[in-house]
């Protein structure tokens, strides 16, 4: 069904018409606000307040074009308010599963260090767009275009930032030496 055809269901009163809105979307923004937030908890709750949040613009008659463009703009927007009071992000601890070889135990510890090393070198770059853009462009493989509709960007500006980022990403992975980057 039609994304305006369940806002007026609402509007209306008929609750499950929010369940039916919203439950496709909850996946999608829970992981994209984490990987901001990089919280569970963070995460959690500013999923369930940007549905308490749509619920009211909803119901307030707010006029909203394409939901789930609105939505994840919501959530990525409140992902970020919680970013900029809290100061800066905090680690979270990777849980890894059972894994009975011990080929894949090293596998594995080397993609998850590899990977927190990447993400440590995404967080410390100073400039919070490019940041951003990284994060939701590669972990929440997002396209361009998404990206430009969430931060509110021109896509000119978010090639440029991913592009940027991608030099600065480089040049803090190698100052550091980590993955064995090559500046040549």
């Amino acid at each position: 069904m039609e994304q305006k055809e369940l806002m007026q269901r609402i509007r209306n009163g008929e609750d499950a018409a929010f369940a039916e809105l919203i439950n496709p979307l909850i996946e999608k923004s829970y992981r994209t606000s984490f990987s901001i937030v990089r919280s569970k908890e963070q995460a959690e709750e500013v999923v369930q307040n940007a549905m308490i949040e749509a619920y009211r613009n909803i119901m307030s008659g707010k006029e909203i074009i394409y939901f789930s463009t609105w939505f994840y703009k919501l959530v990525t927007h409140r992902s970020i308010d919680i970013l900029r009071k809290n100061g800066r992000m905090k680690e979270t601890v990777i849980e890894l599963d059972y894994i009975k070889d011990k080929r894949e135990v090293l596998e594995t510890v080397i993609k998850e260090e590899t990977d927190h090393e990447i993400r440590q070198g995404i967080h410390s770059l100073k400039n919070s767009d490019y940041r951003n853009v990284l994060l939701l462009y590669y972990y929440q493989e997002l396209s361009i275009q998404e990206v430009s509709d969430l931060l509110g960007l021109k896509v000119s500006t978010v090639k440029s930032h991913l592009h940027r980022a991608r030099n600065a990403l480089k040049e803090r992975l190698s100052e550091n030496q980590i993955l064995g980057v090559s500046t040549q």
